[in-house]
């Protein structure tokens, strides 16, 4: 269980995040949206302890998120994995889509060398990307490629919570759903929690089981997403559903 109690990040003068507070049970997901500048993926920084918050919390099974006084970063990382939205940065250029995938069992297991490499058979296999791609260099994948290719990495040490920041905001719709239906997938196969941030609420009802709403660094509301069309929401939700239903209609025109 993720636990967040009463979060605050302050960079100089400004807020950036103000008294966040929210629980994400074990094998439940969270999707967490706003506009640009509403906090979101500061709040997924402090989740991954890339930065540290003003005030409050992060726990995982009540054992507290680290800090430069407390070493256990390994610890960490290896129960929490990311895939951030500027994927182009995720992969080293100098490695095959193998080595990248195979670098966290080098870090995080003991296993053998053939032990990896069948682990990154299964999880190429488990994405949807060709074995073909495995020797090749990132250069040569594309954008759903590559995506494919960071998730599995992500997911090969079987974490328990894996946090997805805008992943799929510079790819087409079709390749959207693709990888939105992939991780429902994963999600069930490995029971993982998710966290999964987005300014596009249209992405998250059939993905996550509650919807956070974040605007300028503060919480608007946490509801169910079964009640993401029928509920009473607050009027910024509202805003962000009527945007969404402009886009549908202007898809189905065209």
């Amino acid at each position: 269980m993720l636990e967040i109690k009463k979060l605050s990040k302050r960079i100089g003068k400004t807020l950036i995040l103000e008294r966040i507070d929210l629980t994400v049970q074990a094998g439940r997901s969270l999707a967490i949206v706003g506009e640009s500048g509403s906090g979101k993926s500061t709040l997924a920084k402090l989740i991954m302890a890339l930065e540290r918050p003003t005030s409050g919390q992060i726990l995982l099974d009540g054992i507290p998120a680290p800090t430069n006084k407390t070493s256990d970063f390994r610890s960490w990382y290896r129960q929490i994995q990311f895939v951030f939205q500027n994927t182009t940065a995720s992969l080293d250029p100098r490695m095959t889509i193998s080595q990248s995938i195979e670098e966290p069992l080098c870090h995080f297991t003991k296993l053998n060398k053939s032990e990896r490499k069948e682990l990154v058979i299964e999880y190429a296999t488990k994405v949807g990307l060709p074995l073909t791609l495995l020797n090749a260099a990132p250069s040569h994948l594309s954008g759903g490629q590559y995506q494919r290719a960071c998730i599995a990495k992500a997911l090969i040490v079987k974490p328990k919570v894996l946090v997805c920041d805008e992943i799929v905001s510079n790819l087409d719709m079709i390749h959207q759903h693709t990888i939105i239906e992939l991780l429902q997938q994963l999600k069930a196969e490995q029971q993982l929690s998710l966290i999964f941030i987005t300014h596009d609420l249209s992405l998250v009802a059939n993905l996550c089981e509650d919807i956070l709403v974040m605007k300028d660094g503060r919480m608007v509301e946490i509801f169910d997403s079964d009640f993401i069309q029928t509920g009473s929401h607050h009027p910024y939700t509202e805003s962000l559903l009527h945007a969404v239903e402009i886009l549908r209609r202007n898809w189905i025109a065209l």
